[in-house]
């Protein structure tokens, strides 16, 4: 399973507009080495989400629509990619016909809990460093 270009991108464009506050999307292209002709379209879709606000002119920027203790990872990552299931029986039994005797599901149940767990870390812990994974 690989992460996609775009939620890596709009995973670090959050992280630096956390760390730096309301910034500009050429400087967040610049800082985080994300095409600016990509970042709009992704910022837009943070900013449907509810995760970034934008103000354009003067003083204007992106910037976070709430405290980075109260955006997750996993925020982000739906925001982009719609809902985080690892397979479509997880998110949905009713689109497998097998759900209630596949020997598989408990796995996929549990590898689900456990992406989402991890996941599921904001982006303070990560400005602070107490994501809990150790150094």
């Amino acid at each position: 399973m690989v992460m996609t270009r775009e939620v890596d991108y709009a995973l670090r464009c959050v992280l630096e507009i956390a760390r730096r506050g309301r910034v500009g999307t050429g400087e967040i292209a610049e800082a985080q080495g994300v095409p600016a002709s990509f970042l709009g379209k992704i910022v837009s879709a943070l900013a449907r989400a509810g995760i970034v606000t934008t103000r354009r002119g003067v003083g204007g920027g992106v910037m976070l629509a709430r405290a980075p203790a109260s955006i997750t990872v996993l925020e982000v990552i739906e925001a982009i990619q719609g809902p985080f299931t690892i397979n479509y029986c997880v998110g949905d039994p009713c689109n497998c016909d097998r759900s209630d005797d596949c020997a598989l599901k408990p796995v996929c149940d549990r590898a689900q809990h456990a992406m989402i767990e991890a996941f599921n870390v904001s982006f303070e812990d990560l400005l602070d460093g107490s994501t809990g994974m150790g150094a």
